[in-house]
């Protein structure tokens, strides 16, 4: 009985690895996202972390958008100012004087004591100097009603439709968006997607990596769809080098300075 259950795994995975490598595809441009700033680098979603992005390399650079309780559109992951602040309490019931005081940067690393969370309009300036793509996404965008309307007008009134790209894993929130703006790329994000799932039309689907390597038909699947597929979030060398040799056009990572590793050997591989 054992001798047949280890049969059947073996063929299960023979014929898992077959799939594989009958879908498999070369990324025409692979790009490296550099998460939350550079998070692996420098206080996730702060100025010093874009920064770091940019010197490291990066074309472009993801970060989180919540709202402030008096409106301020501002970059933080977490829905609340306890883990990477020295506040408390959800940031939306925070004003954005309140927001402005907190130390951001100091449970990182010495160095980076004093950093402030800054506003989506601080990230903005950032792009003149910056050829790259700042991506946003809208974080848990159904606790702000009227985001819509907020990221909008933001990126109008900065003139920077074409610099950017929003995503969300709220589905239904990004086709909102999309109607409001159809000018700006946009973005899905899933940990998964199933064989024949809707949403909005999308420039590309982000998924958490090890969905691309568990279902050997989602890059195709994706790419079928004509959009691009970006997996997140990958930090050790080989296993970026492994997703990208699967076929994914991106790879989300906290630490951009270990991309060339990955380019580099990708350059002589077959």
């Amino acid at each position: 009985m054992l001798l047949i259950v280890i049969a059947v795994l073996f063929a299960l995975v023979l014929f898992w690895l077959m799939i594989h490598l009958l879908l498999r595809g070369r990324s025409p441009e692979l790009i490296m996202i550099s998460h939350r700033g550079a998070a692996g680098l420098a206080p996730e979603n702060t100025l010093a972390a874009i920064r770091r992005g940019i010197a490291e390399g990066a074309t472009h650079i993801e970060v989180d958008v919540q709202r402030s309780a008096d409106g301020v559109l501002l970059l933080l992951h977490d829905t609340t100012l306890d883990r990477t602040t020295d506040g408390q309490g959800p940031v939306r019931e925070a004003s954005w004087d309140e927001i402005q005081r907190l130390d951001a940067g100091s449970w990182f690393a010495p160095e980076f004591a004093g950093e402030r969370i800054p506003s989506l309009n601080a990230a903005f300036s950032l792009l003149d100097s910056w050829p790259g793509t700042l991506i946003l996404e809208a974080k848990d965008p159904a606790l702000y009603p009227g985001m819509v309307e907020d990221m909008a007008h933001a990126l109008e009134e900065h003139d920077v439709e074409s610099r950017v790209q929003v995503v969300s894993f709220d589905h239904d929130w990004l086709a909102a968006f999309q109607h409001r703006l159809p000018t700006v790329s946009i973005g899905r994000l899933n940990l998964w997607v199933p064989p024949f799932s809707g949403g909005p039309a999308a420039t590309s689907t982000g998924v958490y990596w090890p969905a691309v390597l568990i279902d050997p038909t989602l890059i195709w699947r994706i790419h079928g769809r004509g959009e691009r597929i970006w997996v997140w979030t990958v930090n050790d060398p080989a296993l970026m080098r492994l997703i990208a040799w699967l076929g994914v056009d991106g790879i989300t990572t906290d630490h951009p300075e270990r991309w060339p590793f990955v380019v580099g050997s990708l350059a002589s591989a077959p």
